[in-house]
């Protein structure tokens, strides 16, 4: 167990650059008294002599003094970058902040906040895991990441707390060429006949295809991948349509064929977009001012989204 504190070293170190108890007092706004004692302390402590002391000449390192001075000196200035470091820490300059996601919501959401956050926050190292919902899951539990960006595919309330940040009606995606990609809506009944191309499931919850069954729509799906990627490259050749929560990046598929999104007339409801956290979890202030900008871009992209719908 450490037995002496970095006040005895400081007034160590500043009485041997000083050279006497006086002018170390009035350096550090201490009384020599307290200096005095502190220095007693801490070669009791110790069990070493520090100081050779003159009457009337002042004080000089002994030889062990003057090793034990110069570590008394690293360590007082790595408790002071330490300090700094809490310092920078509690008020946002600095850390690290891991955060996991989906592939589709880091693209719409976390990347776009990774950017935004940086730039207010260029100190801050901000790592991503993009995964499936099981993964993800076992690594908010575990601690791996601070918190999770996803969808809600059915978090256990006893073990999470989830804040939606916004909810995501599905838009169905069609070849450019498709004839129902020149109406504004499209109706339950035009998707009947339709082939329907399936993500596959990565986890708990109703799928897009699972909630159009439910609406009384049941397609056959003659492709399925656990690429959403792929899927949108076999829309894009007109090998049927897809159910998606956001439309590509400049509405072209990986394979370069143009596509288009178009919402459903009827209500057959929604994907939630939450921010998940284990109940346990310390609240992480970093994290925190993250997950706000998650939200403003959230934001702006249901504005975004509504935009491009009544434009249509």
């Amino acid at each position: 167990m450490i037995q002496f504190t970095l006040r005895q070293l400081a007034y160590l170190t500043q009485t041997a650059q000083q050279g006497g108890i006086a002018q170390a007092a009035r350096q550090l706004n201490v009384s020599p008294a307290a200096i005095a004692s502190g220095i007693d302390k801490l070669e009791a402590v110790t069990g070493l002599t520090l100081f050779d002391r003159f009457p009337a000449q002042g004080m000089r390192l002994t030889r062990a003094g003057e090793e034990f001075a110069a570590q008394a000196t690293m360590l007082l200035s790595q408790a002071e970058t330490l300090d700094r470091h809490a310092s920078d820490l509690a008020s946002g300059r600095t850390g690290a902040i891991h955060i996991g996601t989906h592939h589709a919501l880091a693209q719409q959401i976390v990347l776009p906040a990774v950017l935004a956050f940086r730039e207010s926050h260029p100190g801050v190292r901000i790592e991503v895991v993009e995964a499936d919902y099981p993964t993800l899951i076992e690594a908010l539990d575990t601690g791996k990441v601070d918190a999770l960006v996803v969808f809600d595919q059915g978090f256990v309330s006893a073990r999470h707390k989830c804040e939606v940040l916004l909810k995501l009606p599905p838009l169905v995606l069609l070849s450019a060429e498709h004839k129902l990609a020149a109406q504004s809506q499209i109706e339950l009944s035009d998707l009947a006949d339709l082939p329907y191309i399936a993500v596959s499931p990565a986890g708990p919850g109703p799928s897009y295809l699972q909630l159009l069954q439910t609406a009384g729509v049941h397609p056959e799906v003659p492709f399925q991948s656990q690429s959403r990627e792929l899927v949108q490259a076999y829309v894009g050749k007109g090998l049927g349509f897809t159910l998606v929560g956001f439309s590509p990046k400049q509405n072209l598929t990986i394979e370069g064929d143009p596509v288009v999104a178009r919402p459903i007339k009827e209500d057959i409801g929604h994907y939630k977009v939450v921010v998940a956290r284990t109940r346990n979890a310390v609240r992480l202030d970093l994290a925190c001012t993250f997950l706000a900008a998650c939200g403003a871009v959230a934001r702006s992209t249901i504005a975004k989204n509504h935009q491009e719908i009544e434009s249509l």
